[in-house]
């Protein structure tokens, strides 16, 4: 009984997303065949391909790209599949995908370009809403959705012989300690000092309005240059809470609240974080809900720091490795650190497309692994760094917030047996099919990208 949905595609350039289709489809109760799922090393492969097509299959789903288009193999599957469409008299027997960003409609072998293809270059999980639409019109058997039948298929393939493993090691994390504050927190006075209209994200040390002060570390006298009527300013006028106070906790409220000077003292850090950014010529790259920090092409010899690569090539593209920052003081100060890629065209300007950068950044960062990202977080802070252990946050031309480069390490009593390297990329490949729990999901974060 025909009762199979027979998936063509070029190996192993397309393999990421056959499997991802593959086992999307298996998951939703259809039966499916494709090579990298159920084609063992060493059989007579073509003899099964051929059979599978010849007899089993109900749909052809073609996964088009500039080489599958090319591979003989590909070519010779849709020629015994064009067979198998005649004999079925099913018009709708080949079904195309159209994964390829840069394949067009009119470089299509003759046999296909007349047939209705799927668009799965947008998004991924739009083209298989499409699709399902569709084998449902067409009226492709399936059974009930069966996620656990998915789940298996994956576990057997991929993870066998890995499982976890009691065994004790040290983990390097993206915390990094604040070694020391300013002595004190200050509320200036300043209300009447500061022309209208003026923003404190000028001011040469970071500093933020609350209520008629301006909330700071730095002295009165640091902010002359910008704000010139401060030059008259009485001393006596500044609120000065004892920074280890607040952080402990024992700070008495007085016109403010413990919490909220803990929030100002995150807030300043994290813009003394960012003027560090641009005192090392940094550039910035505005995300969603944070601001993040990268290098320019060329701005490092080699575009490398301490022997690592920072910057590099992504075909007509040009990766940047960045960083952002966020100051937390639970459960104890830190700087926590996060990494991004960052594409551009020119090495310079990045490319504004959201889409575009989201498709980079999954396929430059699916062939880096914990070691990769690691090394180069750690490449990147040293390049911050202002002597061999600390990096110095300026906050006043007399005080700054003291960070260690070294990163906080954590101790595990659970690792696993490291699977040998070529069956790394495999699993990466599909490690997003289970990232997102549902379907819906995933339709909502490919949407938010675009």
């Amino acid at each position: 009984m025909r009762n199979k949905i027979f998936i063509s595609h070029a190996t192993p350039d397309d393999n990421d997303f056959t499997k991802w289709l593959s086992l999307k489809l298996v998951g939703l109760g259809y039966e499916v065949w494709c090579d990298v799922l159920f084609l063992d090393k060493g059989a007579d492969f073509w003899k099964i391909i051929e059979k599978e097509i010849r007899e089993n299959a109900i749909k052809f789903l073609l996964v088009t790209s500039e080489i599958a288009i090319k591979r003989d193999g590909v070519l010779k599957e849709i020629t015994v599949a064009e067979k198998v469409k005649k004999v079925l008299k099913d018009d709708n027997f080949i079904i195309p995908l159209m994964v390829d960003e840069k394949l067009s409609y009119d470089d299509l072998p003759p046999e296909i370009i007349r047939i209705n293809a799927i668009d799965f270059k947008k998004s991924w999980a739009t083209g298989l809403i499409d699709l399902l639409d569709a084998l449902e019109k067409q009226l492709v058997y399936k059974n009930s959705p069966a996620p656990n039948k998915s789940n298996s298929l994956y576990q057997q393939i991929f993870l066998h012989n890995k499982t976890s493993i009691e065994k004790e090691e040290i983990y390097d994390s993206n915390w990094f300690s604040i070694l020391s504050f300013p002595e004190e927190l200050r509320f200036h006075a300043f209300e009447k000092l500061i022309p209208k209209g003026f923003d404190v994200q000028e001011l040469t040390f970071p500093a933020i309005r609350f209520k008629n002060y301006l909330c700071t570390f730095a002295w009165e006298y640091d902010f002359v240059h910008h704000l010139p009527k401060t030059e008259t300013y009485n001393s006596i006028h500044t609120i000065r809470i004892l920074t280890k106070e607040i952080l402990n906790g024992k700070f008495d409220p007085g016109f403010i609240g413990n919490y909220e000077c803990q929030r100002l003292i995150v807030e300043l850090l994290n813009k003394s974080f960012e003027l560090k950014m641009k005192d090392k010529g940094v550039r910035k790259y505005q995300m969603a809900n944070k601001v993040g920090f990268w290098l320019e092409k060329d701005k490092l010899e080699k575009n490398r720091f301490n022997k690592i690569q920072l910057v590099g090539k992504q075909k007509d593209k040009t990766w940047h490795f960045g960083i952002s920052g966020a100051g937390k003081l639970y459960p104890f100060p830190v700087l926590m650190i996060s990494s991004h890629i960052y594409f551009t065209q020119d090495g310079l300007n990045p490319i504004e497309s959201k889409s575009i950068q989201h498709s980079a950044r999954r396929k430059q960062g699916k062939n880096w692994w914990n070691d990769d990202w690691r090394n180069k977080l750690l490449s990147f802070v040293k390049y911050l760094s202002d002597d061999e252990s600390s990096i110095y946050l300026e906050v006043g031309s007399e005080e700054r917030i003291i960070i260690s480069n070294k990163p906080l390490q954590f101790k595990g009593y659970t690792s696993y047996t490291i699977p040998e390297r070529n069956t790394l990329l495999e699993e990466a490949e599909l490690a997003e099919i289970y990232g997102l729990d549902t379907f819906e999901d995933e339709l909502t974060e490919s949407l938010e990208t675009e």
